[in-house]
């Protein structure tokens, strides 16, 4: 086929984000599979001769903390499939992952917030000793779990697909992607991946993406995650490797040191300012408190600056519109792909926006009760 017009980060950024097509939709697993599945496939038809012909080769398969009966309605916890194409003459796989259900504040509390908590690596360290006491959060352990227990039916599960795929693709590239949720848990996947393997799998380079990440685990997770994806010399504006974070963004902001206090000054209500400044100080003083903990270490994170739109905010569902957008839309925008995403976007940012002012307490609660809980642990 002729050269994409797109790079293999913008294409596999695209795929990262079509995994979320199914945010907004309370459906069977099998109906939230196939919709994504479908969003895919109109994907490679509508960006045809610019993109590599993108085919789904495992999964996708929906996961939901209510259940796994085939006739429930769920919202999908977590979803994951990896595509494979032809791209320069080589073989690529990319696996990408559903980040926060933005409509289920299960994924918002349960697998986005419960970062104090902190669980051993379980996954091996593929023969890397430099790390001896690697670390996640019960968030991102929730979120791994989950997705090494999906089965694709014909494949099995995703750890024996990416081997067998490996060992028949030499000179190929595996890249895991995600943003958000997906944006902890594709690196997170990554390098369980290899550690279960007992190391990197022989004459195949293995990449990752993510996007907006909070941080996995502790410092010594960081160190084995970076071991086995190292940050590369020529970075560009979307290395491999590397977190992408809107410097703007509120999620990737807890327990990284990206602050947000004193950006969002464009509001009309000096009441309402201060009382927003107040909120996204308190998740500042968390990320401080667990940074100078040494409880967490962000991996290789690069920002990028998204312009706020100049106009005043002086309600919540306004303010937290711009929230939504430097979450979402922002990305799309930075990696140059924003046409090809319109419609998954629009989900997703429907889906925030109709939980937000409900998820907002929900997250000013947490962050704080996650503070506190901070603060009681280094008194100790």
């Amino acid at each position: 086929m002729p050269a994409s017009s797109l790079t293999l980060q913008q294409q596999a950024f695209c795929l990262s984000w079509l995994s979320n097509a199914a945010g907004d939709k309370v459906d069977t697993l099998a109906n939230l599979e196939a919709i994504v599945a479908q969003a895919v496939a109109a994907f490679v038809t509508d960006n045809a001769g610019q993109i590599a012909d993108w085919s789904v080769v495992w999964g996708p398969e929906a996961a939901s903390h209510d259940g796994d009966d085939p006739t429930a309605l769920y919202y999908a916890d977590n979803l994951l499939y990896a595509a494979e194409a032809s791209v320069n003459g080589a073989p690529c796989l990319v696996v990408a992952m559903a980040g926060t259900n933005e409509d289920d504040a299960y994924d918002w509390l349960a697998e986005d917030f419960a970062i104090v908590r902190q669980v051993d690596w379980a996954y091996g360290n593929g023969g890397f000793t430099g790390a001896p006491s690697p670390k996640i959060s019960h968030a991102t352990h929730t979120g791994i779990t989950a997705l090494l227990a999906m089965t694709d039916a014909k494949s099995g599960g995703i750890q024996a697909f990416v081997t067998a795929w490996a060992k028949a693709n030499t000179g190929g590239t595996i890249i895991f992607t995600g943003h958000s949720l997906g944006g902890a848990l594709s690196p997170t996947l990554a390098t369980a991946v290899i550690g279960q393997n007992g190391g990197p799998f022989p004459g195949v380079t293995h990449l990752a993406l993510p996007s907006a990440g909070p941080t996995p685990g502790n410092p010594d997770f960081a160190a084995l995650y970076t071991h086995f994806y190292p940050q590369p010399a020529d970075t560009g504006p979307t290395p491999f490797n590397t977190d992408i974070v809107n410097a703007h963004d509120i999620v990737p902001t807890a327990w990284n040191d990206v602050h947000l206090k004193g950006f969002f000054t464009n509001t009309g209500d000096l009441a309402f300012k201060l009382e927003m400044d107040a909120l996204l100080g308190s998740i500042d003083l968390l990320a401080d408190g667990l940074l100078a903990f040494k409880t967490y270490t962000p991996i290789a994170h690069k920002t990028f600056a998204a312009s706020p739109p100049d106009v005043d905010y002086a309600s919540l569902q306004d303010f937290f519109g711009l929230i939504v957008a430097n979450h979402l839309a922002a990305y799309p925008t930075y990696f140059g792909v924003t046409d090809a995403l319109n419609d998954t976007t629009q989900v997703m940012t429907n889906a925030t926006l109709r939980q937000v002012q409900t998820h907002a307490r929900q997250l000013i609660a947490a962050a704080k009760g996650q503070q506190a809980s901070t603060s009681s642990a280094a008194a100790e």
